[in-house]
């Protein structure tokens, strides 16, 4: 992996490996079982059938080896920790489409922002408080099937990161981390979101199996629109994304 360029860009695409490709052919047919369970559908199918979410579905799959397992070790700052559960994210022709819960508002967001967002910052309650519920440690991104570069893609601004990183500093200066995620951010948060979108270059990321994709644990990054002139493909464009959630005391994962 390039780690200047990692560091920079806050992502960085891992050429094609035969052992991740292999690790792809033995992975989807289990990703696509797991989708089709009747209960997972239930809980997972969003956006009018557009979009099935797949959060920690994945749990019966190979160990990542070899340059993917060291990318995702840099990107960590850590050698051990505990892969987790995976998501098993499928998106179709037509998304999005706007849910039973989702306001206006928020079907535009999702149409024109790709619904960017940081990983584990989350809405909370009526007034929907952002407070950091989750702490990642990256996100790795592997294609699951072959797919046009235009099927709802990954997206991420570019240097975000240390945009982000600087603000957590900021909001959190004299706070213990173990208060982190009882803090309100909301304000902080929009505000340093709105300057991201002025200044950071938006990028599409698009890989085949035996490809990747990291993306650092500051990033902004969503999940574009599916190109209204493409068709297919039938099944989908099928992503399993690994999020770890980071091992140690919360002031690294926030200086490391």
């Amino acid at each position: 992996m390039d780690r200047a360029t990692f560091n920079k860009r806050g992502w960085v695409k891992l050429p094609y490996n035969p052992e991740l490709a292999q690790w792809v052919k033995h992975t989807r047919p289990e990703a696509v079982k797991a989708a089709k369970h009747p209960e997972t559908r239930a809980n997972w199918l969003r956006s009018q059938g557009t979009w099935f979410v797949g959060v920690d579905v994945l749990h019966d799959y190979a160990p990542l080896t070899g340059p993917t397992l060291k990318a995702a070790q840099y990107a960590m700052g850590q050698d051990h920790f505990d892969w987790g559960k995976g998501q098993f994210s499928t998106c179709y022709k037509g998304y999005p489409k706007q849910d039973t819960n989702e306001t206006g508002g928020m079907l535009n967001y999702r149409r024109n922002r790709d619904f960017a967002h940081l990983d584990g910052l989350k809405a909370v309650g009526p007034s929907r408080l952002r407070k950091m519920d989750e702490f990642h440690g990256f996100i790795l991104g592997i294609p699951l099937n072959e797919t046009p570069p235009e099927a709802a893609p990954f997206v991420i601004w570019e240097g975000s990161h240390l945009i982000f990183r600087d603000m957590l500093a900021t909001a959190y200066a004299g706070i213990s981390p173990e208060n982190w995620q009882h803090t309100d951010i909301t304000e902080i948060y929009q505000e340093t979101r709105a300057k991201i979108f002025k200044t950071c270059k938006r990028v599409e990321l698009h890989a085949r199996p035996g490809e990747a994709y990291i993306a650092h644990r500051f990033a902004l990054h969503g999940m574009a629109a599916w190109d209204k002139r493409l068709d297919g493909p039938d099944d989908g464009r099928m992503i399993a994304y690994f999020r770890p959630y980071w091992q140690g005391g919360l002031q690294g994962w926030l200086e490391d």
